[in-house]
């Protein structure tokens, strides 16, 4: 069968216009897994009031979306996205196809790029692996933990994308690798190699954040997280796919491996709006810090494999400001992965591997 790997991320815009923010913005938050309230995705099998209440959430927000957010956040974060942007272009896309270009020369089949929002779009990457006659179609998640408003909802609309395509290969999903040996080892020999890691007093593990309420949704049971002491550290079946449980796990593992002789603490960033999120969150634990006389911290931010605006803009330079006028020197930030060739050949040994196994099971 002939192998085909579709390379799955978040996106970013075209270019860092107004424009062309407010395309992306609206492409993003119109995902009904990404801005999930006050609209719920329906059931299949809802009907009467359920399906009243989903119409009038959808109305409400799609008001949020079109006449709140993309006519005036586009001019607020205009900024951010041109300090980081490059000659290149974005970064998160720059590095990705620098990943994907080395990632080509090391699995044997077609490489191709789909974000989730934004451009190359899932659906030219399955335009073009359909066109190369890919019979065998791995869906490699550039996210490490599993989440719904980012793997799942990419995963959801490659489904639909291939159903609206007629095409039908087989599918294998690499949807989650938070705690896998190969991402463990790149992860930890990133932060060890680093110079910012290395003359810092205290490291961050700073995951994007994610509301309480997506986490529950995770748990089929209802009787798990959030009900049991210590939730996200037990090992169960009801979090499985829990973003936070994969995040603890992934740290408790990691801080094995570096062993630090520094402090370390996880925390979560990228957080809006009033509804209650994952915590603690980055500014109060750095302003903890501050007070408590540390001066240099280095952050790691295990939910990105390629650097973007939440890690060069959010925490190299927002966090870092906001540190230094609290009394500390500095917040530095330890890159992502993005296309080191250890990470990269670390990844397709472990891509090689699934092919191998799935074959062994045919």
């Amino acid at each position: 069968m002939k192998n085909g790997y579709l390379i799955l991320n978040t996106g970013t815009p075209d270019e860092p216009t107004i424009p062309a923010l407010r395309r992306y913005l609206k492409q993003f938050l119109s995902d009904p897994d990404m801005l999930d309230y006050p609209s719920i995705r329906p059931e299949e099998n809802s009907k009467g009031l359920d399906i009243l209440k989903n119409k009038l959430a959808s109305v409400i927000r799609w008001m949020i979306v079109n006449l709140i957010v993309v006519p005036f956040r586009p001019a607020r974060i205009k900024e951010g996205y041109s300090s980081i942007w490059t000659e290149e272009g974005s970064p998160l896309l720059v590095n990705t196809i620098k990943f994907t270009n080395k990632l080509k020369k090391l699995t044997n089949g077609n490489v191709e790029i789909g974000m989730r929002y934004g451009n190359p779009s899932i659906e030219s990457a399955v335009k073009k692996l359909k066109q190369a006659n890919t019979e065998k179609l791995f869906l490699v998640s550039m996210f490490p933990q599993y989440a719904e408003a980012t793997s799942g909802s990419t995963f959801r609309e490659v489904e639909r994308i291939l159903k609206e395509e007629n095409y039908h290969p087989t599918v294998i999903k690499i949807d989650h690798y938070a705690t896998e040996e190969f991402y463990l080892n790149s992860f930890a020999k990133s932060i060890k190699d680093s110079e910012e890691y290395k003359n810092s007093e205290y490291l961050l593990f700073s995951f994007h954040g994610l509301p309480v309420r997506q986490l529950k949704k995770a748990d089929p049971s209802g009787m798990h997280c959030q009900k049991v002491d210590n939730c996200c550290e037990k090992i169960s079946e009801f979090n499985t796919y829990c973003y936070k449980s994969h995040s603890v796990k992934q740290i408790m593992k990691i801080a094995e491996m570096i062993d630090p002789d520094i402090p370390f603490k996880i925390c979560y960033q990228s957080t809006f709006g009033p509804e209650e999120w994952i915590q603690p969150n980055i500014i109060d634990v750095l302003e903890d810090l501050a007070e408590e006389g540390v001066k240099k911290v280095s952050v790691a931010c295990p939910s990105f494999t390629a650097d973007c605006l939440e890690t060069l803009e959010e925490i190299a330079v927002e966090n870092h400001e906001d540190f230094e006028k609290n009394g500390g020197e500095y917040v530095k930030l330890i890159p992502s992965l993005n296309d080191n060739d250890y990470w990269v050949e670390a990844f397709a040994d472990y891509l090689n591997q699934k092919e191998y196994e799935f074959s062994e099971q045919k």
